[in-house]
């Protein structure tokens, strides 16, 4: 499934016995900063593929999806390589360990250990440039939800 879920409804059942808060942010005006404060990162999240499973066993679910932490429209114009923010896919705890891409030149020689390193780098630098963005209280929204509220999510918008 490479498709973005356009709205998620989360309810509470029961809260946490301890802690239990229940965290959201603005991803759309997130990647809006990252694109401004830091527009390689802002590419590296566009362009980098991710996957992402979800196992239930009690309910018997398996969920797998694959696409970029950010998704635009992409303009192909080198000046303004990146149209608008159409989707956000971000959930540490379901998100698989990355693999790197093929070798560009075809063998698994040292220019690929190269090409290797720089990638996972660019991806390290991209996502803790994300993480601090979005761990800042400008986008946050932290709630103490009882049981029976329900929160939507839209995780994708139209263009």
């Amino acid at each position: 499934m490479s498709c973005i879920t356009i709205v998620q409804i989360f309810t509470m059942v029961s809260p946490a016995a301890e802690g239990g808060k229940s965290i959201f942010a603005d991803g759309f005006a997130a990647a809006e900063r990252l694109r401004i404060a830091d527009p390689t990162s802002f590419n590296v999240l566009c362009t980098t593929v991710r996957r992402y499973r979800s196992i239930d066993d009690a309910t018997g679910w398996h969920l797998e999806a694959r696409g970029p932490v950010i998704s635009a429209v992409n303009r192909k114009n080198k000046e303004h390589l990146w149209g608008p923010v159409t989707a956000i896919r971000h959930n540490d705890l379901d998100r698989l360990p990355d693999l790197p891409p093929p070798p560009s030149c075809g063998t698994f020689d040292t220019t690929w250990k190269k090409e290797q390193e720089e990638f996972y780098e660019k991806l390290q630098i991209a996502h803790s440039k994300w993480d601090e963005i979005l761990g800042s209280d400008e986008f946050r929204l932290v709630m103490d939800l009882q049981p029976g509220d329900t929160v939507l999510v839209a995780n994708q918008v139209r263009c």
